[in-house]
């Protein structure tokens, strides 16, 4: 069963392996995690780019800094992969907290919006 678990997880997650590990480098101890597409059975969900990284802070609490990760987080997937083929961007950012509830902040971005724009 779980190597059936880690085909699966190899699979979806192999076209974004060079984007989380650029992620990893830029963002160390973010423990970054990368993946795509859209909701299963929901086709009409738009195809969605969605990254999901820890931060040493509380990030209600510094709108520019996370502001700023999540540009330079489109800016390296640019690089890595074809983001021009998906419609949005999550980003998932938390802070986790020994013995405490996980602080978590999500911030959408519209790709073609962004691609204009930079």
């Amino acid at each position: 069963m779980s190597g059936s678990l880690y085909v699966f997880q190899t699979i979806n997650t192999y076209q974004f392996a060079d984007t989380q590990n650029a992620l990893a480098k830029e963002f160390p101890q973010s423990r970054p995690r990368v993946e795509g597409g859209r909701l299963k059975g929901k086709q009409q969900n738009p195809l969605t780019f969605r990254v999901t990284m820890a931060v040493p802070f509380n990030p209600h609490e510094k709108n520019a800094e996370i502001q700023r990760m999540a540009d330079r987080i489109l800016e390296i997937a640019s690089n890595n992969l074809p983001l021009q083929d998906y419609e949005q961007a999550e980003m998932h950012f938390y802070q986790a907290i020994p013995e405490q509830e996980i602080i978590m902040r999500d911030v959408k971005r519209d790709i073609k919006t962004w691609i204009n724009q930079n």
